[in-house]
């Protein structure tokens, strides 16, 4: 059986499990960090991702998948040349949505996003995302994505969700822009462990919640598992 183990720092977790069990058979350990990785410089997100790596090997994952853009950003390359061990970034999906519009991209994501200088893309940085996610209530989310927005109406034809957090409620985005495509950062990852994995991959598994200290955390996120 397929094992594989996913870091994240808040629920934008959850669709990257359910993604990834689409894709392939696997038991899955999903690693939910208490740091905050958008706060995060570099070599803090390098010293923090050897961390997570080591409790996921030590859970016997056969690879990692970093969930986080803010973790895959920042410490990917670092952390594949540190080791041989499989790890799997997320790829930041303004590289996909500028490939396919002349037009602009409305780039959302957390409090680093502003800084973003790609050309044809309209930043927008939704700090309360993160915790509206974790509250979970859906018309608090569609009102705060219309809110936030609104400036940028009539600028954009596609969106990027560049917070994990928001790929959780991409359906939120959707009913704000009907008409809008929308890009998130798991489809490129998911393709990749199809690959590496599908023919390897005999049976389902189990899906495991755990902190940074490998302590099972499932009960208090039971509500993301139904």
């Amino acid at each position: 059986m397929v094992t594989i183990g996913i870091v994240d720092d808040g629920v934008g977790i959850f669709p990257t499990v359910y993604k990834l069990k689409q894709v392939v058979p696997c038991t899955i350990v999903a690693l939910l960090c208490q740091e905050k990785l958008h706060s995060m410089q570099k070599g803090q997100l390098c010293q923090l991702g050897q961390k997570y790596l080591q409790v996921l090997q030590n859970r016997g994952c056969d690879c990692v998948v970093l969930s986080s853009v803010d973790l895959s950003m920042g410490a990917y390359k670092y952390l594949t040349g540190q080791s041989e061990y499989p790890i799997f970034g997320c790829e930041a999906p303004v590289n996909h949505a500028t490939t396919y519009t002349i037009s602009n991209v409305l780039v959302c994501g957390g409090p680093k996003v502003k800084f973003l200088r790609q050309p044809n893309t309209l930043p927008c940085p939704m700090a309360d995302f993160p915790s509206l996610a974790e509250a979970g209530n859906i018309k608090n989310i569609v009102d705060y994505v219309r809110d936030v927005t609104a400036p940028f109406d009539g600028q954009f034809d596609c969106i990027a969700l560049a917070h994990s957090s928001m790929n959780l409620y991409k359906n939120c985005f959707a009913r704000v822009f009907p008409n809008v495509q929308i890009f998130d950062s798991l489809d490129g990852v998911a393709r990749r462990i199809r690959k590496r994995y599908k023919k390897h991959a005999k049976e389902d598994g189990e899906i495991f919640v755990i902190d940074a200290n490998g302590n099972s955390i499932e009960e208090e996120y039971s509500r993301f598992l139904q």
